[in-house]
C-alpha cells in the first residue's frame, strides 16, 4: 500500500506559522532585555547621583568649622 504524501501546501503553511511564533518569541525577548537594560542604565544613573550627592553633602559637613 503505497503511503500518502502529506500536502506541501499544508507543509508550508505549517512551517511559515512556525517561523512567525519563533520569531515572535525572539522578538518578545528583545524587548524584554531592552527593557531591562533601560532600567538597569536609568539605576546607575540614579546610583551615581545619590552617590555624588552624598559625597557633596559630606564634602559641605567636613568644611563647616566644628562646634565645641
Amino acid at each position: 500500500m503505497e503511503q500518502k504524501q502529506p500536502n506541501k501546501d499544508y507543509i508550508n503553511h505549517s512551517l511559515v506559522n512556525q517561523l512567525a511564533e519563533a520569531s515572535m518569541k525572539i522578538a518578545e525577548r528583545d524587548a524584554t532585555i531592552t527593557e531591562l537594560y533601560q532600567e538597569n542604565t536609568d539605576l546607575n544613573k540614579e546610583l551615581e547621583e545619590l552617590r555624588q550627592q552624598q559625597i557633596d553633602e559630606m564634602d559641605k559637613a567636613a568644611e563647616q568649622p566644628k562646634k565645641k
